[in-house]
């Protein structure tokens, strides 16, 4: 009769000893681990993972934002479609190939596996843990026996190299149609006076915001300002001096908020920020702060500004329109209410 192997079992005299097995056995992981909780909005990831994608451990703070940056831009939709699927019950298994990011700057082909380990009192997902498998020798020896398998079955192997030059005219081509692409894109995304974002890139940019509070749960703010009596500004000065102005403030505020926030141009002396991850009480203190400093700065040789601001805080089902609506009020109240101030819009 043949002998089944026992399975082998740890047993420890405390928690901290479990922990220890646990890390050391992480650490030896090749292949990457996460784990994330929604409660705390943390994404924790083993030293493999970092390794495997040929970052420092630890380089990247531990939050979603990380791994969504580094997914290959061809893959995003595809995986965040999968991820809501999963999350939201649809399905109930997540398992996904994709490219992630390197250090390099190159790709590499991983299988994204997870399960889900709780669930809050009201069913919605609270802990993921999951696994990034390296697969990209495989993966791209697939993609080349398939395009050899289309060459062959067009049965002329004699025009290879002929096929091959084209294939190499074509993307040199595409990179340079890409690179103008690029170029056109971020002139269409920019104000051209303060070389910040401008309304058109702000409005996709809190789309893509909202829809990422929903996903994951977190909060989000945004808050409106504008120049206190810019016009006297213009009128006193002249419009150079104006100019001069809005780009030293661009300058300013940009140097003065985190790296996730989003700062753009709304138009005239009116600019918009967004504040992922933030509540409406922590925006208040950003707007607060940023008013302070606005107020004790010189932003041109004996000229000084202050600026008025509204806040308000995205609500689950909140439409674009909703959003403007009340921020457009809470700056509408700080102007009428003696300027220099920030004002809130409670969400109801």
């Amino acid at each position: 009769m043949e002998k089944i192997a026992p399975v082998v079992t740890y047993r420890h005299g405390s928690l901290a000893d479990a922990d220890s097995t646990l890390n050391n056995i992480l650490d030896l992981v090749v292949e990457g681990t996460w784990d994330w909780s929604q409660k705390t909005g943390e994404v924790l990831r083993s030293p493999g993972w970092y390794r495997m994608l040929g970052y420092e451990v630890g380089e990247f703070k531990q939050d979603v934002f990380t791994w969504e940056n580094i997914i290959h831009p061809e893959d995003y939709d595809r995986v965040m479609r999968n991820f809501e699927l999963f999350t939201g019950g649809q399905i109930g298994n997540y398992s996904i190939d994709y490219r992630c990011k390197k250090k390099d700057g190159s790709y590499l082909w991983i299988t994204d596996n997870a399960r889900m380990v709780e669930r809050t009192g009201d069913g919605k997902v609270s802990r993921i843990i999951g696994a990034h498998l390296d697969i990209h020798e495989r993966k791209t020896a697939q993609l080349e026996l398939a395009e050899q398998n289309r060459l062959l079955r067009e049965d002329n192997v004699a025009l290879e190299k002929i096929i091959l030059k084209k294939a190499q005219e074509l993307e040199q081509r595409n990179r340079e149609l890409q690179l103008k692409i690029a170029e056109v894109e971020q002139l269409s995304n920019t104000d051209t006076l303060t070389r910040i974002a401008n309304r058109k890139k702000f409005e996709e940019q809190l789309q893509n915001e909202m829809s990422r509070a929903d996903r994951y749960g977190h909060p989000l703010s945004i808050s409106m300002f504008d120049i206190d009596h810019f016009k006297a500004i213009n009128d006193t000065f002249g419009h150079e001096t104006g100019d001069r102005v809005l780009k030293r403030l661009a300058d300013f505020i940009s140097a003065n908020i985190r790296d996730i926030d989003f700062f753009a141009r709304w138009g005239g002396e009116e600019f918009v920020l967004i504040f992922p991850d933030i509540g409406l009480e922590g925006a208040i203190s950003c707007a607060e702060k940023l008013r302070q400093l606005i107020d004790a700065q010189e932003l041109e040789p004996g000229l000084k500004i202050s600026c008025s601001f509204g806040v308000t805080a995205y609500k689950a089902g909140d439409r674009f329109e909703d959003l403007f609506a009340r921020i457009d009020n809470a700056l509408y109240k700080a102007k009428n209410s003696g300027r220099n101030r920030v004002v809130e819009l409670q969400v109801e």
